[in-house]
């Protein structure tokens, strides 16, 4: 299981004033986390406290920029106790935007997260760019149904050094120890993609 939660505290809402200025329609602060269980031959069993200002921009639907603090630490399967990576930043765009009148919307979110320092091996570990982008129609409302409830559409994964491993640099020593991760660091998925809203 891997779950991952964020909210965005409204600071305008909180304080019942209208702080809209320019292009920007509010501020908040963002507080999360991730949390997994993976029991797989490396089982990283991660866990990350996530914090930092949002701005939100005044578009149609959403379109909030993240400056984020990161706390990261894993207890991999012959690691006796957790490790915790130096703290880092990430830069989060996240945006859901409908297409004019028409029933289709453009999403996602883009991640870049800076290098948290050795891994548990001693390892280095390079900064992360992610990408999510996702064109959906929303089938719902062209079949008469309820808007926003039944999604399909096309979509696109670009991930490269996941989880903080390098694609390049020198030759791996043995997996996950020092060096590079290889090809395997970077995802390149498109993808067909449908969602249900409740």
């Amino acid at each position: 299981m891997y779950v991952v939660y964020r909210h965005t505290f409204d600071i305008g809402k909180i304080s019942g004033k209208n702080l809209k200025w320019g292009v920007v329609r509010g501020w908040g602060l963002t507080v999360g986390f991730d949390w997994n269980t993976k029991n797989d031959g490396y089982g990283s069993k991660k866990r990350m406290l996530v914090a930092g200002p949002t701005v939100s921009f005044d578009v149609p639907a959403f379109l909030d920029v993240s400056l984020l603090w990161l706390d990261e630490s894993n207890a991999p399967n012959g690691i006796n106790t957790r490790y915790h990576y130096k703290d880092h930043a990430a830069l989060n765009v996240a945006w859901g935007i409908p297409i004019g009148g028409t029933p289709l919307s453009f999403g996602g979110y883009f991640l870049h997260i800076g290098s948290k320092g050795q891994n548990e091996l001693g390892g280095p570990t390079a900064a992360e760019t992610h990408l999510d982008a996702k064109l959906m129609l929303d089938l719902g409302a062209v079949a008469g149904g309820p808007k926003n409830t039944f999604l399909v559409g096309f979509a696109y994964e670009y991930w490269k050094n996941k989880f903080g491993n390098p694609t390049t640099g020198l030759p791996v020593v043995f997996a996950g120890a020092n060096g590079r991760a290889g090809p395997g660091a970077t995802a390149k998925t498109p993808m067909i993609r449908a969602e249900y809203h409740f």
